[in-house]
């Protein structure tokens, strides 16, 4: 691994993102090459189209093809133009005076385990602040969890404009001067304002965005356990707008300047993406905005598809709405053009449902009719559009850096296919939408459901399949089908097969998911013993609701037993600790003559339930993010341990 440029303050580790490993990181210039090579060759083989390959073809086709191909090539330059270089993210310095900061942990009807995790990581910023649980949801409990964690608790009258109108009411009860904005999932690192604050040195700096990551990682928005739907944006859009001074505000993990939230009025309420149309006020008002690409929080990812479309759909509907205000990035006064660009190019992408679902539908009714989108020959199609092909999906690849693997947008695009036509559907519409929470915990049983909830998609594989057997039993003379020429419908047939695979690709692994635990277990590595025994075991997963250890035996299920461990704090002090569990699950692991048991943790005392959360929440979060491995803490009576802070993972 290379090493980061970045500084950081003295005992912080930085996390250096994994991807940045791939071969693109390390050759920025090629990237660049590639993408200036795509560009220019896409926009010659566009002149071509447009002049020499409508001759005798169905003009509906033909135009709405083209306009497919235009749109490709226009989303492509625009993702050039943010992902040209990515910038190193450097901590700058702490001020001499650090401003009075107020944490705002925004909560309506989120678990109570969810929201004690975050406030329990609150507790644990280093930096001076004051912690406030801004809870829509009037809970008692809500009051009694905030007061056990050091918090206050704010709640209001009205629950007007849902997010943006908790903001407002609590800005107008409290007084620091910066506020980092948590959503109730989103636990903070210790050192999220020692790494944040300096940026507001610059009086002219408005807010400063750091990236989302999860927990739980068996998400549906996963592919891998270390990249998700967002890791493009993350760790290279977001860095691209930051070098346009273009980054804006994203809901959560973000410190704001009060004065420039009041400067536009507070959180504005026009549009369900109050984050993303705030910030444009305060661009067109001259505050600057930055991005800290080191990742700072890790929250919860919607577990099943439907908390993942719910949250897209909000997205879409809430950005594209701000094209009805005043602030709509193309006419909005006090711009910057490249922030004008900026703005478009995240809203443009957007669109790619609907061209996405032009091109399945030219596919589907030229394999069924044998009308042809264009006329080209064999050779100009493989000296002209090949090269084309090829190069877009290489340059999507090298501007990506790794972040997204080579099927990835293609999966992403078809899963949010529905959703962003609709949304765009929504600009012909005046009303804003209301605001829905993500629910944060829940189980996936997956099913044929999915195909209800991905209906679009559905039905265009379905009229896929029925068309390209039509056409694959017209060659063989079974069906009567209007004729194609014998190499256009090779080629159709092939592209009709590769759209097949990848919308199959996206359904089956979906209808097949299963999810059955609420919460996503950690990977841990701990020594426990069952006490008033001397049986050692091997906690290989926790949270604070259940863990799962490893032994050379089998143990019955219901059966209760109390696990004697030591957990180290945040501090990296240990304490001895006693987990009551129930066993749920009892099966032979991976390593020979070892059993894998599955527990739920029985009730535990308030003091022993805040340090398990720590330890899952604070401690082990922070280490695997800063590439650091948490030993397992010796039993009484063993030696001491090396501190953990002393061991990195390999």
């Amino acid at each position: 691994m290379e090493a980061d440029e970045r500084r950081v303050v003295p005992g912080a580790a930085v996390h250096i993102p994994a991807n940045r490993t791939s071969v693109w990181w390390r050759h920025g210039r090629v990237v660049q090459v590639i993408a200036a090579v795509c560009l220019v060759w896409g926009g010659g083989y566009l002149v071509w189209r447009l002049a020499w390959t409508g001759r005798g073809v169905n003009p509906v086709l033909f135009g709405a093809l083209f306009a497919a191909e235009v749109y490709a090539w226009v989303s492509l330059g625009l993702y050039a133009f943010l992902a040209w270089s990515v910038p190193t993210t450097t901590r700058p310095p702490l001020p001499d005076v650090v401003p009075t900061i107020d944490v705002f942990v925004c909560t309506y009807d989120e678990p109570i385990a969810v929201v004690e995790a975050t406030l329990t990581g609150c507790r644990a910023i280093r930096v001076p602040h004051r912690t406030y649980l801004l809870d829509d949801g009037d809970r008692p409990e809500m009051a009694a969890l905030a007061s056990s964690l050091d918090a206050e608790h704010i709640t209001r009258r009205d629950h007007e404009h849902a997010k943006a109108g908790n903001i407002n009411h609590a800005l107008g009860v409290t007084g620091g001067e910066l506020i980092l904005v948590l959503d109730a999932d989103h636990v903070p690192r210790p050192d999220i304002l020692d790494a944040t604050v300096g940026y507001f040195r610059d009086g002219d700096v408005a807010l400063v965005q750091t990236p989302h990551d999860f927990s739980n990682r068996d998400s549906v928005q996963h592919t891998k356990s270390q990249r998700h739907e967002q890791t493009l944006f993350y760790d290279v859009i977001a860095p691209g707008k930051d070098r346009h001074n273009a980054m804006f505000w994203c809901g959560s993990a973000t410190l704001v300047r009060r004065d420039a939230l009041t400067s536009v009025g507070g959180v504005l309420t026009d549009t369900v993406a109050e984050d993303f149309h705030t910030t444009i006020a305060m661009h067109a008002r001259a505050w600057k905005t930055r991005y800290h690409a080191e990742t700072l929080v890790q929250g919860r990812a919607p577990h099943d598809l439907a908390g993942f479309l719910l949250q897209r759909a909000r997205w879409a509907r809430g950005n594209l709405g701000v094209f009805r205000t005043s602030e709509n990035p193309l006419t909005c006064r006090g711009l910057r053009p490249k922030q004008r660009l900026s703005y478009f190019a995240s809203l443009f992408n957007y669109f790619s449902g609907l061209q996405r679902l032009v091109l399945l539908s030219v596919l589907i009714v030229t394999l069924a009719s044998g009308q042809l989108p264009m006329h080209a020959s064999a050779l100009t199609l493989v000296a002209l559009w090949l090269p084309w092909s090829t190069l877009a999906f290489l340059t999507t690849i090298a501007l990506g850096r790794g972040a997204l693997g080579p099927l990835d947008s293609t999966r992403y695009g078809l899963m949010t296919m529905g959703i962003n036509v609709r949304g765009v559907l929504t600009l012909l519409r005046s009303r804003a939408g209301s605001f829905k929470v993500t629910p944060k915990e829940g189980t996936d049983d997956g099913g044929l459901k999915v195909l209800r909830m991905l209906w679009l998609l559905t039905t265009i594989g379905a009229a896929m399949t029925v068309a390209w057997l039509a056409r694959v039993l017209a060659v063989g003379g079974v069906l009567s089908l209007p004729s194609m020429p014998p190499f256009a419908t090779g080629v159709v047939i092939a592209l009709g097969a590769w759209e097949l695979a990848c919308i199959l690709k996206v359904l089956v692994p979906l209808i097949r998911r299963r999810q059955r635990r609420t919460r996503y277990r950690l990977p841990v590595n701990l020594r426990a013993r069952a006490a008033g025994t001397t049986v050692r075991v091997e906690v290989r997963d926790l949270t604070s609701a259940g863990l799962a250890f490893e032994m050379a035996a089998a143990v019955r299920v219901n059966t209760r037993l109390e696990l004697l461990t030591r957990l180290p704090d945040r501090a990296g002090g240990l304490h001895d600790t006693v987990l009551p569990v129930e066993v749920r699950s009892c099966r032979r692991a991976a390593e020979a003559g070892m059993f894998r048991v599955g527990c739920e943790i029985r009730e535990l005392a308030p003091d022993v339930r805040q340090l398990l959360n720590e330890f899952c929440d604070v401690v082990v979060s922070t280490a695997q993010l800063a590439g650091i491995l948490v030993p397992a803490a010796p039993l009484p009576g063993e030696p001491p341990p090396i501190s953990w802070r002393d061991h990195r993972a390999s």
